[in-house]
């Protein structure tokens, strides 16, 4: 059974360490944003497959091959809608597949980010590299809430269904209808959390002067091997090898 609501098991962070979490806050951004370009620059079936396979070592190492599954799953109405839309306006089956497979790979590497990276590290990267610090602050909420809605999503669903509710049966324009009770809550939910945020702000002082950081970084053997991995993907896709 699909349910739609497990695509939000990316975006809950994992407290576990892992070989992955531990590297340096940079070199997990310069990962994602290499995974994110990468498959951008080719289009058929065979490089995205690759890139796929190439994202799977960084699953492994950061332990969230279970979560990005469940996400997968959750997120595979939409992947099969985006894969037969594009065969109807091209008429290229194996060119449909792999604009699936390209948004699978975007989610992958998303989700690889957001499951083993602190919102706090990456905001003070942007804060280290001179972002303004207000987008930098807005960008980290952002990143902050996604996973506490998340929860909030499942304990919704958690509680519709123990009241007789049906998400994830019928066809696909009953489930886009079950939906519906869903958004409501969620939308109470958010903004008394927003109030909330605002009040919290407003008593630390936010914006009263120049800020410090809680932790400092230090580079290690293993962001050289991450970064070396991330390079050889960069020319193993660029230069085509091993496909044409």
């Amino acid at each position: 059974m699909i349910d739609p609501t497990r695509i939000f098991k990316a975006f809950q962070i994992s407290k576990e360490r892992t070989p992955y979490s531990s590297l340096h806050p940079m070199t997990k951004f310069l990962i994602f944003l290499s995974f994110l370009v990468i498959p951008l620059l080719r289009d058929d079936i065979i490089s995205q497959l690759s890139i796929f396979l190439l994202q799977v070592p960084i699953m492994i190492c950061s332990k969230t091959g279970k979560r990005i599954g469940e996400s997968l799953k959750g997120s595979s109405l939409f992947l099969i809608m985006i894969i037969v839309l594009n065969y109807i306006f091209i008429r290229d089956l194996l060119y449909s597949i792999a604009m699936g497979l390209r948004l699978t790979n975007l989610l992958v590497a998303s989700a690889i980010l957001m499951v083993a990276t602190n919102p706090m590290e990456i905001g003070d990267i942007l804060f280290m590299i001179r972002v303004p610090y207000y987008i930098t602050f807005s960008f980290v909420i952002a990143l902050r809430f996604v996973p506490v809605l998340a929860r909030d999503v499942e304990n919704i669903v958690a509680a519709q269904r123990s009241r007789g509710m049906k998400i994830a049966t019928g066809g696909l324009l009953k489930r886009a209808r079950s939906l519906i009770p869903l958004l409501i809550p969620m939308i109470i939910i958010s903004i008394r959390r927003s109030q909330q945020l605002s009040e919290a702000l407003e008593v630390r002082a936010f914006g009263s002067g120049k800020r410090s950081f809680y932790y400092s970084y230090r580079w290690s053997y293993s962001d050289i091997i991450f970064i070396l991995y991330t390079i050889i993907c960069w020319i193993v896709i660029v230069r085509g090898y091993p496909f044409p």
